[in-house]
C-alpha cells in the first residue's frame, strides 16, 4: 500500500460538506487553499463528485427505486425542471401518472414518525408481494417517507396498482405505521 503523501487529509464527510456548499466561508476558503494545492485529496473531491454526479444522473434518469431522505430530493431537483410529486396520506391511496417530461417521480408517504428509530418497507404489485426494503432512511421532523420511483420500469408498465407498507421496528418487534396505495394509469401518447 501507498503511504498517503498528504500530511492532513481532509475528512471525507468535509470535503462532502465543501462540494455542497455547507461550510462558512472561512472553512470553504480554507479547503479551497488546501484542495488546490493537495493532489491526494484534490482527487479525493473529484471522486466524491463523480459519484454524486453519477448518483444524481441515476435518479434523474429514473433508473433506480429508493428510500430517499427530503434534503437529498432537494439537492437532486436543482438542476431538474419537470418534478412529479404525490403525497400519499396514511393508510391512503392516490391516482398517480408519469408523462414523457417528467424528469424526476417523487412520493412522499405521510407517517408518524415519532419516537420510530428504524423503518422496513413491504412493496406489492397487484397485491402480490415484490420485496423487503430494510431499514430505510426517514426524517421523523417531517412526518413522512419519501420514495423515488423507477421511472423507466414506470413508464414500461401497463396501468396497475402498487402499495407499500411501512413498518416500524424497535425492540418490542414490529409495529405497522400504515399502507400506501398508488394507482397508476399508464400514460398515453396523443
Amino acid at each position: 500500500m501507498i503511504p498517503p503523501t498528504c500530511a492532513a487529509p481532509i475528512a471525507d464527510q468535509t470535503l462532502i460538506q465543501y462540494w455542497l456548499g455547507e461550510l462558512d466561508q472561512t472553512a470553504e476558503a480554507r479547503i479551497d487553499e488546501h484542495v488546490l494545492g493537495c493532489v491526494e485529496c484534490s482527487e479525493r473531491l473529484a471522486q466524491i463528485v463523480a459519484l454524486a454526479d453519477g448518483t444524481r444522473t441515476a435518479f434523474t434518469q429514473g433508473t433506480v427505486r429508493a428510500f430517499v431522505t427530503d434534503a437529498f430530493v432537494r439537492s437532486a431537483t436543482k438542476n431538474v425542471t419537470h418534478v412529479r410529486e404525490y403525497r400519499v396520506p396514511r393508510n391512503g391511496s392516490v391516482n398517480c401518472t408519469i408523462a414523457p417530461e417528467d424528469e424526476l417521480l417523487v412520493a412522499r408517504l405521510e407517517a408518524p414518525l415519532g419516537g420510530v428509530s428504524r423503518i422496513d418497507a413491504f412493496s406489492y404489485l397487484d397485491d402480490e408481494p415484490t420485496g423487503v426494503h430494510q431499514d430505510i432512511p426517514f426524517d421523523a421532523a417531517t412526518s413522512e417517507v419519501v420514495l423515488t420511483p423507477n421511472m423507466a420500469q414506470l413508464r414500461a408498465m401497463p396501468s396497475h396498482r402498487q402499495r407499500y407498507r411501512l413498518v416500524a421496528i424497535d425492540a418490542d418487534g414490529e409495529r405497522l405505521i400504515g399502507d400506501y396505495t398508488f394507482n397508476h394509469t399508464a400514460h398515453e401518447a396523443a
